[in-house]
């Protein structure tokens, strides 16, 4: 009685509002459940970690001196 009436066959924003909610659980929804907002699986945080990481190879070469054999040539 307090919102003011509307012309014959429209509908107020507050009416289709009130009316949803009795519709929308009788529809079925064709939409998964929403995802959750938490963190996934993992570590907690806080709690140390016990694994240590993997150590990968540097991949550098060693370069072939020349100086080596000169000097072998001082000493002999």
């Amino acid at each position: 009685p307090w919102e003011q009436s509307a012309r014959p066959g429209r509908l107020t924003p507050a009416r289709v509002r009130r009316g949803f909610r009795g519709l929308h659980g009788k529809t079925p929804q064709p939409a998964c459940a929403p995802k959750s907002s938490t963190a996934g699986p993992g570590r907690p945080a806080g709690s140390k970690n016990r694994r240590r990481a993997r150590e990968h190879p540097v991949g550098k070469q060693n370069k072939t001196d020349t100086a080596k054999p000169a000097s072998k040539r001082q000493a002999a």
